[in-house]
């Protein structure tokens, strides 16, 4: 076959499987101390303290400004095992306010912003001291060798520092999004946070190899809903799901599953609450919960097991453990149900057995660790104005879609389709008010689109630095009404470029899944819509790859057998996206009962999208990077004139 641009490819891709589509064949982060006081704690410290910061952003650390430390930092983190990071929001300004803490006098601390968790082109706040012993605050970025460049933007504003003997607290800010190529932008979605700590002094971190500090891996959502708790009712019960004394293996990661069950309750009740419940000394070692409620008849025993989640002694009954009742990841706060709904549990139907999975991240490997970590449910026996529902979106549970091999951005998505909302959502709509987003292991970014009559609006969610380790139960910015004959897109770009094989989409952890669980009420009897491609049109694709490519495949042979003969290069790779993006879907739209809706579910249309959403408040518009070059200008010739 002769050499063409991906485009032609894609174009005679297209017509030749259009063709054959016609035929007939089978389907197969300091306080405000005085001056004086701020002296005599550098005293005691006995460090005479220099802080020089470069541009226009210099600041003294002698500040009375501060608002109490209850106010400015709502959340926190902890880094390691004694240092925390505790930071605020200004939605307003759309700026971020961090202080690190940590329980010894240290010269120098990294606090990195990262894609994915690498130490490679990664955006860095640097707190370092000089051959002087003079302290310097100053943002940093590495390249793809991870070696250290000091930014001609200084866009880390230092708010405060202090240095005692037992405690070094530094405090900044920065823009979420500074419109500097090197800084990261900060979103709603994860944030992995790098951190270290470093003694002794040094010339400059100019041209250092940041990966040889050893950073610690931290994952965090840092724009969040700002949200009151509200006071629990007066009849509010609770009832906790916590780990029975598991020693934690001394492997950097482990998922722990424990069978525990809930109190009987014969009366429908709603949970309106749930947090997380961390045994003291074990913040940094717990890193993700979740509990799943386990569906099976309440003349039904579920086996008992308190073990790792992946041991071949897991009880196959286990899997009716799948309906997602409480969720927790390190920074969330509690999981706060609207004041108009709540989730049901309880009723004379209604199994008392849940599962409790615990991911522990150990990096230290610390060894003779007991946790009895867990989450805490609140519920009421006065039900709410609604219950709220969970609905899968995304991409079904089989075999039929895949992921080449060294694909660096390969997008696998699955459709609610219009015509499935048209036939399970009620004219008023529902309204969804939190989100979790899953994928397994090459899952990179992650986000679900709304279209309506064609129309794009804002999304729903998304997360442009997802990562498997870290799932949560996200509240949503703002709430979303969804109507009948609205289409829900979810899309996961996954990244391959470590795998050798094809990967297939399914349950196993090995192949991937494109899942948004979404919370919502008022709940309906529509609990699935999702989509994959056709199997008809899957049929004649495998047709095609063996005519035209000399693929080993067969109608006699499994999806999984037929991805894996298929020889994965850029343009059967290309070709295969294609597939996906234009071609009918086979589509689940299924009642809680897990019968289908009334209806053709094979070979549906895609929605598609004829006017696209576009944001009306880009913060780096071309105006925007314009005088952001001429800062960086500026602060490039400042800099030269005030390091000394």
């Amino acid at each position: 076959m002769p050499v063409a641009s991906n485009s032609a490819i894609q174009i005679y891709f297209l017509l030749t499987l259009a063709i054959l589509l016609t035929l007939p064949q089978p389907r197969g982060m300091v306080s405000g101390a005085s001056v004086k006081s701020i002296i005599k704690t550098l005293a005691r410290a006995k460090e005479r303290l220099d802080v020089i910061t470069e541009g226009p952003n210099y600041q003294s650390i002698y500040t009375d400004d501060l608002v109490d430390k209850k106010e400015e930092f709502p959340f926190m983190v902890n880094l390691d095992a004694e240092s925390v990071l505790k930071w605020g929001i200004n939605s307003h300004e759309k700026t971020i306010r961090f202080q690190v803490t940590v329980p010894k006098l240290v010269s120098g601390i990294g606090v990195g912003f990262s894609n994915y968790g690498e130490t490679s082109h990664t955006d860095w706040a640097l707190l370092w001291s000089d051959l002087k012993g003079k302290s310097h605050f100053q943002d940093y970025w590495s390249d793809n060798k991870s070696i250290l460049h000091r930014d001609k933007g200084q866009d880390y504003r230092l708010i405060g520092l202090s240095k005692e003997e037992k405690q070094t607290q530094l405090t900044f800010e920065r823009a979420y999004d500074t419109c500097d190529r090197h800084d990261y932008v900060i979103d709603n979605g994860t944030t992995h946070i790098l951190f270290y700590t470093a003694d002794g002094n040094i010339a400059s971190p100019d041209g250092v190899n940041v990966s040889h500090t050893s950073p610690i891996l931290q994952r965090v959502q840092l724009l969040k809903p700002g949200i009151e708790l509200p006071s629990l009712p007066d009849d509010a019960h609770t009832f906790e799901i916590l780990a029975p004394n598991v020693t934690v293996p001394a492997e950097e990661t482990t998922y722990w599953c424990y069978v525990a069950t809930m109190p009987r309750l014969t009366a429908k009740h709603h949970i309106v609450q749930f947090e997380a419940v961390i045994k003291p000394g074990n913040e940094h070692l717990v890193h993700h919960m979740e509990v799943f409620h386990c569906e099976v008849p309440t003349n039904k025993i579920v086996p008992s097991y308190n073990a790792l989640c992946h041991a071949e002694t897991k009880p196959e009954q286990l899997k009716s453990c799948t309906r997602v009742i409480g969720a927790w990841a390190k920074g969330a706060q509690p999981f706060v149900y609207p004041l108009e709904a709540g989730y049901s549990v309880g009723g004379p139907s209604y199994s008392t057995f849940v599962l409790l999975e615990v991911h522990y991240n150990n990096p230290d490997r610390l060894k003779g660790k007991v946790d009895s970590s867990g989450i805490r449910f609140h519920y009421t026996p006065k039900l709410r104005a609604y219950d709220a529902g969970v609905m899968e979106l995304g991409l079904i549970y089989s075999n039929a879609m895949a992921v080449p091999p060294g694909r660096e951005i390969f997008k696998l998505s699955g459709q609610c389709v219009s015509h499935c909302t048209e036939k399970g959502l009620p004219k008023p709509g529902i309204k969804i008010f939190a989100s979790q987003l899953h994928t397994h292991l090459t899952g990179r970014r992650v986000y679900t689109k709304h279209v309506r009559e064609g129309m794009e609006l804002p999304e729903l969610n998304r997360d442009n630095h997802y990562s498997p380790h870290f799932q949560e139960i996200r509240l949503l910015l703002e709430p979303r009404l969804v109507y009948p004959g609205d289409g829900l897109i979810t899309i996961c770009e996954d990244n391959t470029m470590k795998r050798q094989n094809v990967t297939m989409s399914g349950f196993s952890i090995a192949d991937e899944m494109c899942v948004n669980y979404v919370h919502y009420y008022p709940k309906v009897d529509l609990e699935v819509c999702k989509s994959s491609i056709d199997p008809g049109v899957l049929s004649r694709y495998f047709t095609y790859m063996k005519k035209f490519f000399q693929a080993d495949t067969s109608p006699q042979k499994s999806l999984r057998e037929n991805y894996s003969s298929i020889p994965w290069t850029n343009e059967t790779s290309t070709q295969l996206q294609s597939l996906y993006d234009n071609f009918p879907l086979e589509v689940e739209c299924r009642r809680s009962s897990g019968e289908l809706f009334p209806g053709t579910w094979t070979d549906v249309s895609q929605d598609r999208i004829t006017k696209p959403f576009h944001a009306d408040d880009d913060p780096c518009s071309e105006v925007s990077l314009m005088q952001d070059a001429v800062m960086t200008i500026e602060k490039s010739e400042l800099d030269e004139r005030t390091i000394y």
